[in-house]
């Protein structure tokens, strides 16, 4: 895990304190790079599933479920790349 666990920093320091953010972070931040990688393909995957979907056409790709989970593990790969 990182040394600087985003899930509780980010209440703590953030106006952006969505829940559901916070969350995300604290699901995927225990997990190894190689794991990371792995989890982005797969929520990867299905966030364009959910978008090329016929019945989602014309809403906004933040309505999508993966849309907070791919901000996480994204942001994490990014933290991981720099600092460990």
């Amino acid at each position: 895990m990182s040394w600087d666990p985003i899930s509780k920093k980010l209440p703590l320091n953030s106006p952006l304190r969505d829940p559901s953010l916070v969350e995300a972070f604290s699901r995927y931040e225990a997990l190894t790079v190689p794991e990371l990688e792995e989890a982005w393909l797969r929520v990867n995957d299905e966030f364009r599933a959910w978008v090329d979907a016929p019945e989602n056409q014309g809403r906004r790709f933040q309505e999508a479920p993966q849309y907070t989970d791919r901000i996480a593990i994204d942001t994490l790969r990014e933290r991981r790349t720099w600092w460990e």
